[in-house]
């Protein structure tokens, strides 16, 4: 049997559109919220601390997201 093609309504697109802006919207501000977690490494903020602090954040993710935290750097004598 072949199914009929779907013809989307005007206020079906609309809603179509207004999903994709919310998605991009979405994505947009997750970037962010990355950007400033490497921030907080970059100020050398311990990722356990990070996790603990940011419930949407846990170290697996993490490091998936950002990958491992590079070696600490050697003291300065």
């Amino acid at each position: 049997m072949i199914r009929p093609t779907w013809t989307p309504t005007d206020e079906q697109n609309a809603a179509i559109e207004q999903a994709k802006q919310v998605w991009a919207a979405a994505k947009t501000a997750e970037d962010a919220a990355w950007k400033a977690t490497q921030a907080l490494r970059d100020a050398d903020i311990p990722d356990l601390a990070i996790c603990e602090r940011i419930e949407q954040v846990s170290k697996p993710t993490l490091n998936r997201r950002l990958g491992p935290r590079k070696s600490r750097r050697p003291q300065e004598s």
